[in-house]
């Protein structure tokens, strides 16, 4: 074989090489991001709600209203946690983690309330926790996704949730919001916001084990 007829077989195989590697991984990179959707952690894990990151913190202003929310959950945080490849994550836990980074006036009485609503508002699950509205404040807390208040009719986690996130509440436990005529609950909403707040939240599920905050970010 001639020395130029070589060199032209040396460049195919080289252009095979790299396009299989290149191939490969736009391949694995696909895959990446499909499982991605299940949390970054594990398979027994769901990233449900994130706002912020711990370089760029998230701005709850007032024109949100207090409601920070998804509408709707997009992927596995809205998927059907009963039956299929999510089944087990119904009877799962919730694991939270948040930390106040800015607030205009310490609120040591705040609450974060996170809700999931399914059917519009109809059917309606939450849970609160108290949190020391000061900056620097950091916390993690956790409960069974059961262990939530129901309003009339529990949520229905095999079918699609209109929307989920937190609440921002004051001590007394209601809303600082100006939604449905309760103007902000006697709270100046300007001692609230604009508040700059890293709130996350990850479903792990029944005989799962969590693997760290570190997957998300903290």
């Amino acid at each position: 074989m001639s020395i130029d007829k070589q060199a032209s077989r040396a460049r195919v195989m080289l252009f095979i090489l790299f396009l299989s590697a290149t191939l490969g991984v736009a391949w694995f990179g696909a895959l990446a991001v499909d499982s991605a959707q299940a949390g970054n952690g594990t398979a027994d894990e769901i990233l449900v709600f994130n706002r912020g990151s711990k370089s760029s913190p998230f701005t709850v202003t007032k024109a949100m209203s207090g409601f920070i929310m998804d509408q709707p959950p997009k992927g596995a945080a809205n998927a059907n946690w009963v039956t299929g490849q999510y089944a087990g994550f119904a009877g799962g836990t919730l694991y939270y983690r948040a930390r106040i980074v800015n607030i205009p006036r310490n609120q040591p009485g705040m609450k974060l309330g996170f809700c999931f609503w399914e059917q519009k508002f109809e059917h309606e699950q939450c849970r609160g926790q108290k949190i020391n509205g000061v900056p620097g404040t950091e916390a993690t807390w956790q409960h069974k996704l059961t262990d939530m208040w129901k309003k009339t009719q529990p949520v229905n986690w095999s079918k699609p949730r209109t929307k989920d996130g937190f609440i921002v509440r004051n001590a007394k436990n209601n809303p600082v919001s100006a939604k449905k005529g309760w103007n902000w609950f006697g709270e100046n909403p300007d001692n609230w916001y604009p508040m700059q707040i890293h709130y996350t939240v990850v479903l792990v599920k029944a005989g799962g084990t969590f693997d760290g905050w570190q997957n998300y970010g903290w």
